[in-house]
């Protein structure tokens, strides 16, 4: 008798613990994308230049190209010491042949080496959480928890393929150590540089109340120039368009020390202006691969730009 008293009570339990824990499994796989990934981050950690020994080049958008990318180094840039930082501007993965090698050595050379993630990246992302999750729509930033936005295109059958090849590990390494943006104090000329793969907006990060959207970091060409929250890939998409890089040159008074340099835009190749420069010269595509050097000049007391190319031997 009192076994059969018991018997239903046990059973019930069982039930209660089981569809409690289907109901936490299903609740978690559409909220954390982050058991996969760690929280990406918009805005690395400010990085200060004050040693007058200390020099910064910026390389745009390698594209999987790593021989080319070796070729720089190894002609153009020369020994990386303890005062060289290499900032790659994003896309330095898919379309290229050599992805692998790209991860390895800037995971392998974090102290030296920086990058900020492009759309291309951020692609790679999406196919990793959505071959494991099921769910193509989800990755979350630390200023944007719910990304993308519809006007960003999903991921193709070549980020997923690399998605296999580099595996989780690798993933995971690259998206602890990135961020959609960087920023560079230079303390001997009271100087701000960003780095950036498609662009940023006049104020974005400088204003407080005024942080831009990631779409807009990762994959920005024009914008309305009358409604700034206002930006697309494509000229069509946008009312009033304009290309983003020509508002800094309307606002050249009032952020008089501010650089962005950027890639993405291969159609409009080297693009090198007061307040933004764009390194994106098509290396895969069989154009150059593009780097800007940043170097402190004693005597005038400023810093010093020195622009190195390699040409491309392979391209798709």
């Amino acid at each position: 008798m009192e076994y059969r008293f018991k018997l239903p009570i046990i059973l019930l339990t069982i039930a209660g613990v089981l569809l409690t824990t289907y109901n936490i499994v299903n609740y978690d796989s559409g909220t954390t994308a982050t058991m996969l990934l760690p929280t990406l981050r918009t805005l690395g950690d400010t990085i200060e230049v004050s040693d007058p020994k200390d020099r910064l080049i910026f390389i745009g958008d390698v594209h999987g190209q790593f021989n080319e990318f070796k070729e720089m180094l190894d002609t153009k840039i020369g020994q990386i010491d303890s005062h060289t930082t290499v900032v790659l501007l994003g896309d330095f993965l898919v379309k290229g042949p050599d992805s692998d090698k790209m991860v390895d050595y800037v995971t392998s050379h974090q102290d030296h080496v920086k990058f900020v993630f492009g759309n291309h990246e951020v692609l790679l992302f999406l196919a990793f959480v959505s071959e494991h999750l099921g769910m193509a729509d989800h990755l979350a930033f630390t200023t944007d928890k719910q990304f993308p936005p519809r006007t960003f295109k999903p991921p193709k059958k070549l980020h997923k393929e690399l998605v296999k090849k580099l595996g989780p590990e690798r993933l995971h390494k690259l998206a602890s150590l990135g961020s959609v943006s960087l920023r560079f104090d230079l303390k001997l000329t009271n100087e701000t540089l960003f780095a950036v793969h498609a662009g940023m907006l006049p104020g974005d990060f400088i204003n407080k109340d005024q942080v831009p959207p990631i779409v807009e970091l990762v994959d920005m060409k024009y914008v309305d120039q009358e409604n700034w929250t206002q930006s697309a890939r494509e000229e069509e998409d946008v009312k009033h368009s304009k290309r983003w890089y020509k508002l800094w040159d309307d606002c050249d008074d009032k952020f008089s020390n501010i650089t962005v340099l950027y890639g993405h835009d291969a159609k409009k190749g080297l693009n090198l202006r007061k307040h933004t420069k764009g390194l994106d010269s098509g290396c895969v595509k069989g154009g150059k691969l593009s780097a800007l050097e940043y170097r402190y000049d004693a005597d005038s007391h400023k810093y010093t730009t020195t622009l190195h190319q390699v040409q491309a031997r392979t391209h798709i």
